[in-house]
């Protein structure tokens, strides 16, 4: 005897929990059959199945990296969609692009000297938006956000976004070096007037990726000198000092607990000690506090500090860092770092 059918509303009930960080299980389920196609298509579903998952964090469906001889100069062979998951875009690779951020479903490269463009992966619309006119600069990095208040990212597709652009020329007025910002939005299609900043440090702009962080975006400077600040709210551009040198090592921006700025500092030697800037007491100046010291050799049992080890990027909304060294690239689960005693527990305040 043939089992019963499962009612429509059970069927939906079942659908509503494909997970969505493995987006070829709604692929596969709607070439079943005609009504679960016309029903993993319905937008009230749709609205259904993102409610139903918005505890979760959006799902981190891969990273881009690049092939390329010349690094500093940014003229890669291509970049590629490296996939975590059975996601695969239509187009997995970007001649002559450079990936400089990724946030909220989008992707933004540099694909000329002078150019910007916008991907979304999941539908592959391409948004390209000449740099602003009035920063002239030698160096820079752009950031990509969506614009929408109160969103939860779970599909931000088609929908507006603000571009943060910020650079500086590389010559020194008196002691000083100056960094310039300004921020674009697809609603207006303009850019706001540059915001100005100097620093006797050098501002000379990391390629890492940005970091949001409340409500504002931040740049990393080469050799960890200081962190550009860019408020989303007033459009200013400001300077914050790191809590230490990280002299031989290296720097990761990334977000603490609770939303707060955070940076993951490479020893050099044997050790990731992850700092958060936090607010001061009774409302006093934000300084940085030391939360965690992971020790690498219990992390990669064949690290070895006479070999390279560089930290590469963050997955934001997430607790990931990716790391590069001689033997490969590796992701690193920062809280099973913690909960496994990877490192020991050091607080220290540094304003």
């Amino acid at each position: 005897m043939a089992p019963p059918e499962l009612t429509d509303d059970v069927v939906e009930e079942i659908l509503l929990r494909l997970p969505p960080d493995d987006p070829s299980c709604s692929a596969r389920a709607s070439a079943v059959c005609k009504p679960w196609r016309r029903l993993l298509s319905d937008p009230v579903f749709l609205r259904r199945h993102r409610a139903f998952h918005r505890r979760r964090a959006p799902p981190l469906l891969g990273f881009i990296h690049h092939f390329t001889d010349e690094p500093v100069r940014r003229i890669p062979c291509f970049a590629r969609f490296g996939p975590t998951t059975a996601f695969r875009p239509a187009e997995q690779e970007r001649k002559g692009w450079w990936a400089l951020d990724c946030r909220h479903g989008r992707v933004l490269f540099q694909c000329s000297y002078v150019e910007l463009a916008v991907w979304d992966p999941m539908t592959g619309d391409v948004r390209r938006q000449r740099e602003p006119d009035d920063i002239v600069c030698a160096f820079s990095t752009a950031a990509v956000l969506c614009a929408v208040p109160g969103c939860d990212h779970h599909d931000c597709h088609g929908g507006p976004f603000v571009l943060v652009f910020v650079g500086n020329d590389g010559v020194y007025e008196g002691n000083f070096l100056m960094a310039s910002a300004s921020s674009y939005s697809s609603e207006t299609g303009t850019w706001t007037a540059p915001s100005t900043v100097e620093h006797d440090e050098s501002l000379e702009l990391e390629s890492k990726p940005s970091v949001l962080a409340g409500d504002a975006v931040h740049f990393l400077t080469y050799f960890g000198k200081a962190i550009l600040r860019y408020d989303l709210t007033n459009l200013e551009l400001s300077v914050i000092l790191p809590p230490v040198a990280y002299g031989d090592g290296d720097a990761l921006l990334m977000t603490a607990e609770d939303g707060e700025l955070g940076l993951a500092l490479f020893d050099g030697e044997a050790s990731i000690h992850l700092w958060a800037r936090v607010a001061g007491a009774a409302g006093g100046d934000p300084g940085w506090v030391r939360r965690n010291m992971i020790n690498l050799y219990a992390v990669l049992p064949f690290f070895d500090p006479a070999h390279s080890l560089s930290l590469v990027g963050f997955a934001e909304g997430t607790d990931i860092i990716f790391l590069h060294t001689t033997h490969g690239d590796y992701r690193m689960e920062l809280s099973h770092c913690r909960s496994a005693s990877c490192g020991r527990r050091a607080d220290a305040s540094v304003g």
